[in-house]
């Protein structure tokens, strides 16, 4: 069989990752890169995708909905951080999360054992919306910021609230700027990250396995090359 099937029957990723794991040179057969989804494979082939062999690999995409007050340290022995809230399962697993979420802000957080996803994902340079809500039925006025691409405001006059919605890629200096607004509600929030969205069923402190259509989104198209392979 060709080993762009060969690599889907084993589970090594959706389509287009299939397609990205072998134009990035992460894909050898017998010790040699294969950069080809038509190119051969045997049964008695030793394939491997980043020097593992594609039977133990098993790469994890995880999204997680942070509490508030929570490192993004994934070592599951540390108090207060992601790793402790991981199951027994992924606790093994050597995962690292998008390191760009303060301790201080709650919400979307990815995390992964693939470091090339990543990679990927930063190489996009997605905006992110952070939120906060504040008391009273009058809009705050921010500071003009060239770091903010957007600023909205929804007022709430039945719960008598504004919701302060910025979207930047500077995540920091917006959890500063709404984090620092008089009568706030509650912690700054993230709900997305460029086209993902925090699942509205995911619980405050939980995780679960990005889909596949989202894995797809977050790393963007494959460039005109990629498509005519």
């Amino acid at each position: 069989m060709n080993i762009e099937r060969y690599l889907t029957e084993n589970r090594q990723g959706t389509p287009l990752q299939i397609l990205r794991l072998l134009r990035q040179g992460r894909v050898t057969v017998n010790s040699d890169v294969v950069d080809s989804p038509r190119a051969t494979v045997a049964v008695a082939d030793n394939v491997r995708v980043d020097g593992m062999t594609v039977t133990g690999r098993q790469p994890q995409y995880l999204v997680f909905n942070k509490p508030v007050g929570f490192q993004l340290s994934m070592d599951p022995t540390t108090p207060h951080s992601l790793g402790s809230l991981l199951n027994a399962f992924d606790q093994p697993r050597q995962l690292k999360p998008l390191a760009d979420l303060p301790k201080e802000a709650v919400g979307l957080v990815l995390a992964s054992d693939d470091e090339h996803f990543l990679t990927d994902v930063t190489g996009q340079n997605w905006p992110s919306q952070f939120q906060v809500q504040v008391s009273g039925t009058t809009a705050p006025v921010l500071a003009p910021n060239q770091a903010f691409r957007e600023v909205t405001t929804q007022v709430d006059q039945v719960h008598q609230h504004v919701t302060v919605t910025l979207t930047t890629t500077d995540g920091e200096m917006a959890v500063a700027v709404l984090g620092a607004l008089p009568d706030a509600l509650g912690p700054v929030e993230r709900v997305t990250i460029g086209p993902l969205r925090l699942p509205v069923d995911l619980p405050n402190g939980a995780y679960r396995g990005l889909l596949p259509a989202e894995i797809d989104e977050l790393t963007g198209p494959l460039d005109d090359e990629e498509n005519r392979m």
